[in-house]
């Protein structure tokens, strides 16, 4: 073992060659060697090589378990709280109870010699162990050899949690609301027209919206609640509220998240992510820019918000863990707006870039469909994205002060490609999967197939040849999330069966007037509807609802019909709180493990974003009118 290690003179090289010696150690180690390369990849830039003097301590018993260490070099003296030494180590591990679960270390390591230690943090190392679960038990076996039963049982009780689940005060008063809240609207509609079981289903969505706005619950349970709820009551035909199940969202979005789970699982995208940072300038700017560009190309092509979150995602937390950034901080923050609005931001102003977008085009008149193919909606929208895309720029910088600097190595990255080694046949299938699903939705007019089952298609192709194994398929796709969506469409589905649509279509009539004599006052108060709306109905709902009844006043108020189902289109998509925006509670699941960004301060940016798109349509007005639009 000893002999498969480099000599202690390679430790003390310069930094391309201690790097090497360092992917040596790893590769050769017994335990953490039958590791996969990309892992030890991942794990690479957060190792740290300390140097000790004897007499000086690692870690101290009872101090916060926030590392594991090897001892490359020396000797290390472990002694329990009485002061009683266990052991002695040399080329071998100590401090294992930081990875399996203490909040705090159960002994004191000391150095006897001068020593030298590898240093793996604690969250980094559990990454690896996570992707590499079978050798997690080597270092259960190594720290039973030092503890006494009575150690172990306080290593399992110290476990270091995410902190208390707790109900607060605020979890009462929304539970206090679900219950009260129903029975009021039921009876408070009475003399509205809706027949009963409208009314009913109302009830139902108020309880659903509350646990929503207070987050009782998962965000996919209210929505299991409502198709319930709508069921037993037996408001509407199963097949209507149990149809976001077989929509064509809910398959586009299970494609996307198994291409999406191979496209992570065979490497590729760390491979890319690498291959990007080698030849980026290691700046704040250009790292933000990168990640930002890379959703918005992803925009035109993959027409779903929740696919290209779930395809840009794992690129994100790559990128802060190679860039150095600290989990939450500024850094992380800034990157995780930056993907999240290259994703999102100009969703409105691709045609093709999610679903909805077609449902505003299918509500055009025929000379409009003609009007606006996919370059002149493009055209037509282009005011609001580019003025959208500078204020972006130019905001961010500001908002996100305090911002850290990348510390990344080019000679790092290059050891980590090494590691890696040569493409994979699995990553090769990964990117025969994203060119052939671009292509397939490109040239949909062609073939005539439509974009879920072009990924479903593909999907299959992943599963058949086991690309996208049976365990990843079960364990890496978001089925919460999944359920989540259909549970969305199927309530909105429910309430244009019941007339739900309809009766609150009627009472936006009002608007018709300020849009043919007042432009400008139409475009702020027709905001204002929408984000009332949003407060309580998913985006489609509101999108499908105002464009039923303000598209065709717009074409008697002299107004082309694009503009409006436009507007409707980039208003209706703003959000203040998680409920209100599917794919950010995706956004959030996929990040909360690691805890990525500040969420406080990602809804305060976005919160700006939502102001920002407001401003790009204001800025659209003088290009509509020049363009004949108004």
């Amino acid at each position: 073992r000893m002999s498969a290690v480099p000599t202690d003179a390679d430790l003390t090289l310069p930094s391309a060659r201690s790097t090497a010696s360092l992917i040596e150690i790893l590769k050769r180690e017994p335990i953490i060697g039958r590791a996969t390369y990309e892992s030890l990849s991942r794990l690479l830039p957060h190792v740290e090589r300390i140097e000790l003097t004897a007499g000086e301590a690692v870690y101290h018993s009872g101090g916060v378990a926030n590392a594991l260490f090897y001892v490359l070099k020396g000797e290390v003296r472990l002694a329990n709280t009485d002061g009683v030494e266990t052991a002695r180590v040399e080329r071998g591990y100590v401090g294992e109870e930081s990875v399996l679960g203490s909040a705090s270390f159960m002994a004191t390591a000391m150095a006897t010699t001068d020593v030298v230690v590898l240093r793996f943090p604690r969250e980094s190392f559990n990454t690896m162990l996570a992707a590499n679960p079978a050798i997690k038990n080597e270092y259960f076996v190594s720290v039973l050899n030092r503890f006494t039963p009575d150690k172990m049982q306080a290593l399992r009780g110290k476990s270091g949690g995410s902190g208390s689940d707790e109900p607060t005060w605020t979890h009462a008063i929304g539970w206090l609301l679900c219950v009260l809240l129903p029975p009021l609207v039921f009876f408070s509609t009475a003399n509205s027209g809706l027949d009963p079981a409208a009314r009913v289903f109302l009830g139902v969505f108020t309880a659903t919206a509350t646990m929503w706005v207070f987050r009782l619950v998962a965000d996919f349970i209210p929505g299991i609640f409502v198709l319930l709820g709508t069921v037993i009551f037996g408001l509407v035909p199963p097949n209507v509220v149990f149809s976001g199940f077989a929509s064509d969202g809910f398959f586009m979005a299970l494609s996307i998240l198994g291409l999406s789970a191979v496209i992570v699982a065979s490497g590729l995208s760390y491979r890319i992510l690498l291959w990007l940072l080698k030849i980026m300038p290691q700046t704040t700017f250009f790292s933000n820019l990168g990640i930002f560009m890379a959703g918005m190309v992803l925009s035109p092509v993959v027409p779903s918000i929740n696919g290209r979150v779930a395809l840009t995602t794992p690129l994100l937390i790559d990128m802060v863990e190679a860039l150095g950034f600290k989990f939450k901080g500024p850094g992380a923050t800034r990157l995780a707006a930056s993907c999240f609005t290259g994703v999102s931001l100009l969703s409105a102003v691709f045609l093709t870039s999610k679903s909805v977008n077609f449902v505003i085009f299918g509500l055009l008149p025929v000379y409009a469909q003609e009007q606006f193919q996919w370059l002149a909606w493009l055209l037509a929208a282009s005011a609001s994205g580019g003025v959208m895309i500078l204020a972006y720029f130019i905001l961010t910088p500001l908002f996100f002060r305090g911002t850290e600097q990348p510390r990344l190595s080019k000679d790092l990255i290059s050891a980590q490609l090494a590691l890696l080694g040569p493409v994979r046949a699995r990553e090769y299938a990964s990117l025969f999967g994203v060119v052939a699903f671009t292509l397939l939705v490109v040239t949909q007019p062609i073939h005539k197939i439509a974009p879920p089952w072009v990924g479903l298609l593909l999907l299959f192709f992943l599963l058949a040849f086991n690309y996208l194994r049976g365990a990843e398929f079960k364990d890496k796709i978001d089925w919460p999330f999944l359920m989540y969506l259909a549970g969305l469409t199927g309530m909105v589905a429910a309430m244009s069966y019941l007339g739900i649509s309809k009766y609150l279509a009627s009472h936006l009539g009002w608007l018709g007037g300020p849009m043919k004599d007042n432009f400008p006052l139409f475009l702020l108060l027709v905001t204002g509807v929408l984000w009332v709306m949003r407060i309580f109905a998913p985006i489609n709902a509101v999108v499908s609802i105002s464009a039923t009844v303000l598209m065709p006043l717009a074409e008697i108020s002299g107004v082309n019909p694009w503009i409006v189902g436009f507007i409707i289109l980039t208003m209706g998509e703003c959000w203040f709180a998680p409920y209100q925006c599917s794919y950010y509670v995706q956004f959030e699941e996929l990040t909360r493990k690691k805890r990525v960004y500040n969420e406080k301060q990602f809804l305060a940016f976005n919160a700006l974003l939502n102001l920002i798109k407001l401003g790009g349509l204001y800025a659209s007005i003088p290009l509509w009118t020049r363009m004949g639009l108004l």
